[in-house]
């Protein structure tokens, strides 16, 4: 075993496609970042006991999400100037392909695909020490999974 297993660039950026399509929105809409929030508030009238707490679940579920949607954003910043605008465009504004290639000036659709998976690798290394930061489980059992694809795992 090499000491830098060799990166599947194919891999990573189907990994990270796959992330931004169907990870992120769900992240996203549970942070509340879509709309404003505030503190629970209370009435001083007396309440029946409820069994279980359930304003208080909602704020950690909602303050665990919110914790990977900032990882999420800050791991762009960590990206190439040229990275970012590709990310943000394509996956988190949602901008047709010719948009974001007429804004990077750059023409053809491989040279435009050869960035965008040179920006999902980038994405993916820098995911893991923002998770780091905001203490954001990965994995399997996290909200977001292992992003960086590697040769060895490769299926024959």
């Amino acid at each position: 075993m090499a000491l830098f297993e060799t990166l599947d660039v194919n891999g990573t950026y189907h990994a990270v496609q796959n992330f931004f399509y169907d990870r992120y929105p769900v992240i996203k809409r549970r942070s509340g970042a879509w709309g404003d929030y505030s503190s629970p508030s209370f009435d001083g009238m007396p309440k029946a006991p409820a069994k279980g707490n359930s304003t208080e679940n909602a704020m950690i579920e909602h303050s665990i999400y919110a914790s990977a949607l900032y990882a999420v954003h800050y791991a762009i910043q960590g990206c190439s100037k040229e990275s970012q605008a590709i990310i943000v465009g394509k996956y988190i504004k949602e901008l047709p392909d010719d948009t974001i290639k007429c804004r990077l000036a750059v023409s053809g659709n491989g040279a435009f695909r050869r960035r965008l998976k040179k920006a999902c690798c980038e994405f993916a290394d820098c995911i893991d020490p923002a998770c780091e930061r905001f203490k954001v489980k990965r994995g399997k059992e996290g909200l977001i999974p292992e992003l960086r694809r590697y040769e060895s795992e490769k299926v024959c």
